[in-house]
Parts: C-alpha cells; structure tokens; sequence
C-alpha cells in the first residue's frame, strides 16, 4: 500500500488492486467487500471500512482497517500515514515476539522435565507392577496415559508456539514427509526392536537434514537479500533502469543471492518482461519473505513510486524480522542440546530397568520366595516393547519441540525426530547389553539363581 500510495493512486484504486490479488490472502476478500460497497454501493469510504472490519477476526488488521477509513476521510497524506503504521507495527511485531520468546523458553523448561519424568513414571509403575501383584494390566494403562499426555503436550506447544512460514515446499515434499513418518511410526511401534527404531532414525535424519540444510540455504539467502533490497532501490532511484541498477549492486558481496541475481540478469538481457524477471526471482528463492518483499518492489517499479523510500523501508522490515529469527534460533541450540541429554538419560534408565525388572522376575520366582510372598510376574519382552515405544513417541514430542523452539517447519523436525530416535535406539541397546552383563555377575557369583 505504501509502495501504491508513493505512485499518486487513489485509495479507490489501491483497495480495487489488493481486491483483485490473491497473492495477499485471505486479506484480499476484505478489500474486494470494500472494494463493492464503494464502487457497486456507493458507501463513503470510511463506512465501507468500519461495516467491513466487523467480520474481521484479526484484531491488527481490523484496527488497521478502522484508521485506515478515517486517514482517507480526512485526506491524510497516506504515504507518511502508511509509514507510520509500518513503524508501529513493527515496534508491536518486535514486543510480541520478544514476550512470546520469554514465554515459549518457561514452557520448553516444563516441557523438558515432564518429558524426562514421564520415563521415571514408567519405572515407579513397572516396579509397583511387581510387588504389589498390580499386573500389566496397570503398566498398558499407565503406559496409555502416558503416551497419550506426551502427545497432548507436543500438540499443544506447536499450537501456541507455531512458527512462521517462511519457506515455499511443493506438494510432493509434504507428501513424501507424510509417508515417511508413518512408515516410521508403523516400523517402530509395530516391529518393536530397537533395529526398527534405528532404522526409522536413520530415514528420518537423511529427509530431514535435505530439508535443514536447504532452510539454512534459504536463511543465508534471506540475509543477502535485505542488503540487496536496501542498495538496489538506491542505484534504481538513481539510474532508472533495472538492468543498469542490479549490475551496479553486483560488484559489492551479494554471498548465496549472487547466482539468483545472474540468472535475473540473463533473463533481462533475453527481453523477459520485468515484472516477470522479479517474480521469478522470488519463486525460484523459495522464501516467502523474499517473494513478498519482491511483490513490493515490483508495485513500486511498475507504478512509479518512490522506490528508495521503499526500499528503505523493506529492507528495516526484513532486519526486524530476521533480528527475531536469530534470537529464537539462540534458544534452539540450547534447547536441543538439553533434549538430546535428556532422551539419552531416558533410554539408559528404561534398559536399566528392564535388566533389574528381570532380576526381580527371576528372584520372586525362587521356591523360597514365592511359598511366602505371592508376586505377579511380567511378561520382560512385553515391558521392553512399551518402554521402547515410549521412547519413540517422546523422540516425536522432543523432535517437534525442538523445531518450533528454533522456529523452523515441520519438515525440519524430522531432522532432530531422526537424531532423537538415534539416540535412543543406540543408547536403549547399549545400556542394556551393560546392564545385562553387570546384573550377570549376580547369577555367576551365586547370589541369584535364576528360576525355572
């Protein structure tokens, strides 16, 4: 709107353009509805905008529209007007985010320590399971609440938490995610073994490390593009021609965004309209940032507009947003470390307590013992699997608070769902190879003899 407004346009034509371009939805149905009452209705522009932002339930956006109507029915100049209300909201995006960065640490600290002690609970059950001749009736259904809160808790934290969409996937990418995690899901809750989970681990770290690695791709491309921006609206403001404009920002260090530029300019050269060139830059980027910025600069090249003040104010919007991005990745790296400490104390205490569960087993069934107290016994294979798949499901949970802690897709927790699953795979075995060898000891020295 501002690069509009910087052209001379009326507002009647500014809401008619956003009306009829679907690349701002859902925002453009509310300007076409203005865009009605106005010209097919008659309605003062202001009344437009107050009947039209009572359905709206954005509640920035719908404050935007009230000023909006009143700034044209006064005659404001709606470019420093517009500026202003980048200002603002930018002084508001920064506070919220901050808050919600504050918040989104204390509940990751929760979120941690009732993960970790969710494996505890397990073993206090499985012990009880035991001695109190409770059955396995009571471990599946301990095992069921436990799976199930874990589950609530994940769900619950990417919905509060959710990060941004910033990167462009196909249709094929989210569809191959998809099959990959439920084949890993049936692979490791059906096959039960740590093989199975290893496996998963493996498949699941190899899809999403194409994923990390080609948002971190983007990142750095994104970087590169807010110098672009801010330099390239300067030489264009200047020069007046597009293709003159970008060959001068091209001699300054342009790092990842270098071959996107290249490839602008050969298109250039060969005749391809401008508005084309600009899209497809952005397309090609797979940042939804750049495409949106790009959208801006291309309004403001076509119409005519102020493109340095434009610019300006794009490449302070994409410093902002990026400034954000680099605090929520600090609290990633942090909280990854403590998940991947955590996962492996879990699985080393699930094998350990499998190895004293059957110690215990094999003891309550000595003659001398069980003619005096009367114990259920457990069924060790079966309290393997349930710990392994609570291993699992927590690998899942802990893999997508990671990613939102980072701020990234889902596509890139199964990157840490694949290293969590590793780890506990790994580790549940080898524990349990020591543990078995440690507690052998006991049979080999007499002090355990194993029952019939």
């Amino acid at each position: 709107m501002v690069a509009m407004f910087s052209s001379g346009i009326p507002p009647e034509l500014v809401v008619s353009i956003l009306a009829n371009d679907r690349f701002f939805s859902p925002y453009e149905a509310y300007m076409k509805r203005i865009k009605v009452l106005v010209s097919g209705y008659r309605f003062k522009f202001q009344s437009a905008t107050n009947r039209v932002s009572r359905i709206v339930n954005v509640a920035p956006f719908k404050e935007f529209l009230i000023r909006f109507g009143q700034a044209v029915a006064f005659g404001d100049n709606m470019e420093s007007y517009l500026s202003r209300e980048v200002d603002v909201a930018l002084s508001e995006y920064s506070a919220n985010m901050m808050r919600k960065l504050e918040s989104m640490n204390n509940f990751l600290a929760i979120f941690g320590t009732l993960n970790s002690s969710l494996v505890f609970l397990m073993a206090d059950v499985t012990i009880i399971s035991i001695l109190y001749s409770a059955g396995e009736d009571l471990l599946r259904l301990v095992f069921l609440s436990v799976v199930v809160v874990a589950g609530s808790m994940g769900v619950f934290m990417y919905s509060l938490y959710k990060p941004e969409t910033y990167v462009v996937h196909s249709r094929m990418e989210n569809y191959v995610s998809l099959l990959a995690v439920m084949v890993s899901i049936l692979a490791s809750f059906i096959g039960g073994s740590f093989e199975a989970v290893v496996a998963s681990g493996v498949a699941l770290l190899g899809l999403g490390l194409f994923f990390r690695v080609r948002e971190n791709r983007i990142n750095a491309v994104e970087r590169h593009y807010v110098l672009f921006i801010r330099y390239f609206t300067r030489n264009y403001s200047v020069i007046g021609n597009l293709r003159e404009a970008m060959y001068s920002v091209l001699r300054g260090e342009l790092g990842s965004l270098r071959p996107f530029v290249m490839r602008t300019l050969r298109r250039l050269e060969m005749g391809v309209n401008k508005d084309k060139v600009l899209a497809l830059l952005g397309e090609e980027s797979g940042s939804v940032l750049i495409k949106m910025m790009n959208k801006v600069v291309t309004t403001t090249i076509t119409l005519g507009g102020k493109v340095r003040e434009v610019g300006e104010m794009l490449s302070k919007v994409g410093d902002s947003i990026l400034s954000v991005r680099a605090r929520r990745e600090q609290n990633g790296r942090a909280f990854e470390s403590t998940m991947y400490a955590l996962q492996a104390a879990s699985a080393g205490v699930s094998a350990a307590l499998i190895s004293i569960t059957g110690i215990l087993d094999n003891l309550f069934q000595l003659p001398s013992v069980s003619s005096v107290f009367a114990f259920t016994p457990l069924n060790i294979a079966g309290v393997e699997r349930l710990l392994l798949t609570l291993l699992v499901t927590l690998s899942y949970t802990n893999g997508l608070g990671i990613s939102v802690a980072y701020g990234r897709s889902l596509h890139v927790s199964l990157y840490f769902i694949g290293v969590l699953l590793l780890i506990s795979g790994i580790t549940f075995h080898v524990a349990l190879l020591l543990t078995g060898r440690i507690f052998s000891a006991l049979y080999s020295n007499g002090i355990v003899t194993p029952g019939p």
